[in-house]
């Protein structure tokens, strides 16, 4: 059982993942957190992955499949050991109808499903607030917000101890451009989606209690509960 969480920058899909995988016995899986730990790790896809990141290449759909079907391997072992996983809830991928395909494959390969599709739709000038006020751990990747989740010291991590920053695509002007390329690129994929049946739309411009909440009523009625009351 596999879960797919999209959102433009800001949307809270992050937040929302983290709120959810726990509830639904799901891994959390950013693919953002997967570079990092590659690139940690000195393999060669870690090395591969750096060296898109100091030329400011974007990293290869090849190499990024690669590393979401590693990490599903690793879910199915957990699982065959007895572990609790039921599966991913993926957070920022896929981002493309490509990698979209090459996800079905790699779960179709297991005998698994993408179980639903959740698009967390915010309003423009909402995100652009969001986006504005965010800053982020160099170091672990956590995410703050000056206004509505400020770290307990000013640029200083909670998690890790880590400098907090506001990232340059992180400015107003950067994020207009952003978001312009993020809704050309994510409306053919949601429209895969909504051809598949898979896809749900959640209102994400409310409290994130209630978002959560909207989220978890839109999957249980697609069969998808709490791991408590997972369905048969």
């Amino acid at each position: 059982m596999h879960v797919i969480l999209m959102g433009a920058q800001g949307s809270g899909k992050g937040t929302q993942a983290e709120r959810l995988a726990p509830r639904l016995a799901l891994r959390h899986v950013s693919t953002g957190n997967l570079f990092r730990a590659a690139i940690a790790s000195g393999s060669d896809l870690g090395l591969a992955i750096k060296a898109a990141y100091d030329h400011g290449e974007l990293i290869a759909d090849a190499t990024t499949v690669s590393l979401v079907d590693l990490e599903l391997a690793s879910i199915a072992a957990e699982r065959a050991g007895g572990g609790s996983s039921r599966g991913a809830l993926f957070d920022g991928f896929p981002r493309t109808p490509g990698q979209a395909e090459s996800l079905n494959d790699l779960v179709a390969r297991r005998g698994e499903a993408i179980s639903a599709v959740i698009e967390i739709a915010v309003p423009l000038e909402t995100l652009v607030t969001r986006l504005a006020g965010r800053r982020v751990c160099t170091t672990c990747g956590r995410t703050y917000h000056v206004e509505f989740d400020p770290p307990t010291v000013a640029g200083v991590c909670d998690r890790c101890g880590g400098e907090v920053i506001q990232r340059e695509d992180d400015r107003p002007d950067a994020i207009a451009r952003r978001l312009d390329l993020f809704f050309a690129q994510t409306e053919p994929l949601l429209a895969y989606y909504r051809g598949l049946g898979l896809l749900e739309r959640v209102d994400g411009d409310q409290p994130v209690e209630r978002v959560t909440d909207a989220i978890a009523a839109a999957l249980a009625r697609r069969d998808v509960s709490a791991a408590g009351e997972a369905r048969s």
